[in-house]
């Protein structure tokens, strides 16, 4: 019966019968089928279909409501009747934060594929408040972001500590190897865009030195795209150092040192509060271990 509830559940988070096979690994016509199937069990019909768009009828909110109820006690009860150390799983499905999916997790995923060969490995990239809401909604049961955003519906553990450096072209001369915090005023800025665990840190950092606000030029969707307008641009950002190891490798970037300024921050694991699987500490163990080789 969790089965079934589970492919329900994944059908109304995607809003798509086909997008709710591709994330489950079964057939668009299997989907179909189980939904059916709940449906003439129950005589309700729980989804309105127009073309290629569905949504919940009135009947299938309220069955969405147990469904949701019956998949946490499903969860708690296989916890409680499994073995203390569950099988390696064949599907990891997590979410991380855009610097970490990007720079931390791909290395990881395939040192971890190398060992275990039957694994498939399903990264969900978004900024720090898209994961959070992924693992709220129940699409993802694991996550890793970076930021502060706290929500009190959520449990926070660290991962991995990271440095927010000042940086800028190898060609920009304006300015020395260091300056003082008060040169920040005069400096023309890039930035991510609101939402982002970087961009709050980085705020909240400035806040505490009572650093007024930047002069932001531009305003941008992700790492890469601020390393590639650096590297064509005088102006500034402040990335994590996990970011740039590759550019100050090349010689395209580099780091200037802000005397008095030290911002730093962590990575962490995000899960649902209350009920945690075994399954999900054991990730969380083998991604510590892979982080330390």
């Amino acid at each position: 019966m969790d089965h079934k509830l589970r492919i329900f559940k994944e059908v109304v988070l995607t809003r798509s019968f086909t997008k709710a096979a591709e994330n489950l690994y079964m057939s668009q016509p299997a989907v179909s089928k189980t939904i059916k199937n709940l449906e003439q069990e129950y005589g309700k019909a729980f989804f309105l279909r127009e073309g290629n768009s569905i949504a919940l009828t009135a009947e299938g909110k309220v069955f969405l409501k147990y469904a949701n109820s019956l998949l946490e006690i499903f969860a708690k009860m296989k916890q409680e009747f499994s073995t203390e150390n569950p099988n390696f799983p064949n599907h990891i499905k997590i979410g991380a934060s855009t610097t970490i999916a990007q720079y931390v997790i791909p290395g990881m995923a395939a040192s971890l594929q190398n060992i275990h060969s039957d694994l498939n490995f399903n990264l969900i990239s978004g900024n720090t408040g898209d994961i959070q809401q992924l693992i709220l909604n129940g699409q993802l049961d694991f996550g890793i972001i970076e930021g502060e955003n706290q929500n009190t519906r959520l449990q926070y553990e660290p991962f991995v500590k990271d440095e927010l450096v000042l940086v800028t072209s190898v060609k920009n001369q304006a300015v020395d190897e260091s300056i003082i915090i008060a040169h920040l005023s005069r400096l023309n800025f890039v930035e991510r865009e609101p939402g982002s665990g970087t961009r709050e840190v980085i705020a909240n950092a400035l806040k505490k030195h009572h650093i007024p606000a930047l002069n932001v030029k531009a305003t941008l969707g992700s790492t890469e795209s601020i390393k590639s307008y650096l590297r064509h641009s005088r102006h500034f950002a402040f990335l994590s150092i996990h970011a740039i190891k590759r550019e100050l490798l090349d010689g395209h970037l580099k780091v200037i040192e802000v005397k008095g300024l030290s911002i730093t921050r962590w990575f962490n694991f995000v899960s649902r509060q209350g009920f945690q699987s075994q399954l999900n500490q054991k990730l969380k163990n083998i991604f510590l271990e892979e982080y330390s080789k």
